[in-house]
């Protein structure tokens, strides 16, 4: 009698685990770690590249042929006596997030040298993107040619990690190597011994793993190659100045303000009311002041001034989202919001202190994508969602703070330091206007793309943008609506960024994306602005 009565609740329970099994991974319900629409990551549509054949490499020899058996002949007694050193090497390169690697070696590459965000985020985007994009070909091209993995070909041989791609030729892993290697010497000719080396470790990695043959590797790196080198094509053509990619700038402006505060006296405002003629102006000419190599960089020189005009990696243009006018100089809200500055900075803790220097020295993006890094490996991405989510968060940042140098110049608000030329400012301020303020605008977009792809994981992220707020206006370099208004911005593009490129590598409006005419965008600089060298 008590079995019939206990069936319909047991009949829910199965329904219930069944729907919750449906779903193991937040992230898959937008397309993360298995594409929504099952596309085979060989017909993804890809980001920068005309197509995923747009490159191609030789056919590869059969593999009955004399060099192939002599490469597994090779590869067999090079897997029977490998070292722990080899075996360490293998783990560290022949992994679904080697884009990880290669941004921390670009992070070492730019480490002593000053450099605009907008300058400074253009390199990374174009290293995920490239490694995004040659992911894709590589895997389009493994389709095509079909070459077993040596395992396959030879069942003595034992590979030292798991099967990351369906096929061997040309080696996807090796392609994102050729990509990272070619966007480094584009940054650092200087360094190329250091960058080649860092290239041949993870080459010879690939190669120990027992996944590939050397013929696999050199053909992959080979079309990694080609593909950023499409990638730079790009990046020629999007109206940004030439100029050093790193020159050792000053990037910013600072009017002597007295060390009040360490001194144990409170900071008082100087003015009841602002000027609203007071707008941001080119810093002050230093006469003998230059910082770099050749060509000199003079102190004067605004960060990235022109970078409003540049053309957008994924959006039509800089011109598509804006910002409302912001507060007058004389308004209550600046008046408010200068008094919290005042209040912050006489008020320093080492934990105040801490917010601000963490994303005063920060590389820009470094927080959110380590943040993704770990939410990737935790739900276990393959190699090409990897490669693809890291692109699109690049993308979306970098597009946004351009969109965003677009508003400053129109706007030219006043920094803080500039009404106030007194302020004991935690750090110097940055040499371009206040609103809406840079950090705000990338911070608000890779927020916005961590939640696309993470919705149900938002305790790991929701802090940043209360944290980076709060960190620029403790610092006292931005108004507190410096930091919404690109709060706002970040969100936008991103949201239109992810629009055009899909996660789960599906068309996007990619067709909509054209080099098009410069933007005008503001009188601020009547000549197009200064003069790079």
């Amino acid at each position: 009698m008590m079995a019939p009565s206990r069936n319909p609740f047991i009949g829910l329970a199965l329904a219930l685990m069944t729907v919750c099994y449906a779903i193991p991974a937040p992230a898959q319900a937008t397309s993360g770690g298995a594409s929504a629409k099952n596309l085979d990551p060989a017909d993804w549509e890809t980001i920068l590249l005309e197509s995923a054949t747009a490159n191609d490499v030789p056919p590869p020899e059969p593999v009955d042929s004399k060099d192939i058996q002599l490469e597994l002949v090779q590869l067999r007694k090079a897997l029977q006596s490998i070292t722990p050193h080899q075996r360490a090497l293998v783990n560290k390169w022949v992994v679904t997030n080697q884009g990880k690697l290669w941004r921390q070696a670009l992070d070492q590459l730019t480490l002593h040298n000053l450099a605009g965000a907008p300058s400074s985020l253009r390199l990374y985007a174009a290293l995920h993107i490239s490694i995004a994009d040659a992911e894709v070909a590589a895997r389009n091209r493994q389709r095509a040619y079909r070459r077993p993995h040596p395992g396959e070909l030879d069942s003595s041989i034992h590979a030292l990690v798991a099967r990351l791609s369906p096929h061997a030729y040309p080696s996807d892993l090796a392609a994102e190597t050729g990509a990272a290697q070619r966007i480094l010497l584009f940054v650092r000719p200087e360094a190329a011994g250091q960058i080649n080396a860092l290239a041949d470790e993870s080459m010879r990695a690939l190669e120990s793993s027992g996944l590939y043959l050397k013929s696999d590797c050199e053909a992959g790196r080979q079309l990694g190659y080609l593909v950023a080198e499409e990638v730079l094509s790009v990046l020629a053509r999007d109206r940004r100045p030439t100029q050093l990619v790193f020159a050792k700038e000053m990037p910013w402006e600072q009017p002597a303000a007295p060390e009040t505060v360490r001194l144990g006296v409170r900071y008082q405002l100087a003015h009841s009311e602002y000027d609203d003629s007071v707008k941001w102006t080119t810093p002050l000419l230093r006469q003998g002041v230059t910082y770099g190599d050749l060509p000199p960089w003079n102190q004067a020189l605004p960060v990235d001034p022109t970078a409003g005009s540049w053309q957008p990696l994924i959006l039509e243009s800089t011109d598509l989202f804006h910002a409302p006018p912001p507060p007058a100089n004389s308004s209550a809200q600046t008046m408010h919001d200068m008094e919290e500055i005042v209040a912050a900075l006489n008020n320093r803790t080492c934990y105040t202190d801490f917010i601000s220097f963490k994303w005063a020295n920060e590389q820009p993006g470094r927080w959110p994508a380590e943040i993704m890094d770990g939410l990737m490996s935790r739900y276990d991405w393959d190699a090409p969602t990897t490669a693809r989510a890291e692109a699109i968060l690049y993308a979306a940042m970098y597009d946004s703070l351009l969109t965003t140098w677009h508003e400053k110049f129109r706007y030219l608000r006043p920094r803080p330091a500039l009404l106030e030329p007194g302020l004991p400012t935690v750090i110097l301020t940055p040499k371009h206007p206040s609103y809406p303020a840079g950090h705000g605008t990338y911070v608000g977009a890779a927020v916005t793309v961590l939640q696309e792809f993470f919705p149900d994981e938002r305790s790991e992220y929701e802090y940043l943008i209360p944290e980076v707020n709060n960190a620029r206006v403790w610092a006292g370099v931005h108004f507190r609506d410096d930091m919404v208004a690109g709060n706002v911005i970040g969100e936008q593009v991103a949201n239109a960024v992810m629009k055009k490129v899909h996660l789960d590598g599906s068309p996007g409006e990619r067709s909509k994306r054209v080099l098009g005419q410069p933007l005008v965008t503001s009188t601020f600089f009547g000549d197009g602005g200064p003069n790079y060298h």
